[in-house]
C-alpha cells in the first residue's frame, strides 16, 4: 500500500486509539508500506511548520515504510497525471499529487489518501 503524506501525518499525530488511525491500519493490514522520496519533503516542511524536528518522522518513515526514488519517468507521468487529473474536474490536483500517484503506480500499488482530488483515479483508496 502507497501512503499520501496526509495519511502518513495523521499516523505521526493520532493517538493510536483514534478512529482514523484504526481504520488506515484496518486497510494496511499486513501490507508493505510505501511513500515517494518526493514526501520527505513534504514531512519536514510539515515538521518544521509544526515545531517539530524533521528527522524525527524522516527516521520513522525509513524505518516503517520504503522510500521509492523519482526517476525520469515517474516526473513525465506525473505531469500527465496532473493535468488529467483537472481535466477530470480537480483544480487543484497538484504536481505533487501526480509525483505521489505516479510513484504508486510505477510499483502498481493502491494510493492510500484523505485528499478528495484523487476521486476520479481508480488505484486510489479515500477516507
Amino acid at each position: 500500500m502507497f501512503l499520501d503524506t496526509n495519511i502518513i501525518i495523521d499516523m505521526l499525530q493520532s493517538d493510536p486509539e483514534a478512529r482514523r488511525v484504526k481504520k488506515i491500519l484496518e486497510l494496511v493490514g499486513n501490507e508493505s508500506l510505501f511513500v515517494s522520496v518526493f514526501q520527505i519533503g513534504e514531512l519536514s516542511d510539515w515538521s518544521l511548520k509544526n515545531g517539530i524536528d524533521p528527522f524525527g518522522p524522516f527516521k520513522h518513515l525509513k524505518e516503517t515504510s520504503r522510500v521509492i526514488p523519482l526517476t525520469e519517468s515517474i516526473c513525465v507521468d506525473a505531469s500527465e497525471i496532473k493535468h488529467e487529473m483537472r481535466d477530470k474536474g480537480a483544480p487543484k490536483f497538484s504536481l505533487g499529487d501526480g509525483l505521489v500517484l505516479a510513484s504508486a503506480r510505477s510499483i502498481k500499488q493502491t494510493l492510500l489518501t484523505k485528499d478528495k482530488d484523487f476521486k476520479e483515479a481508480e488505484d486510489v483508496i479515500i477516507l
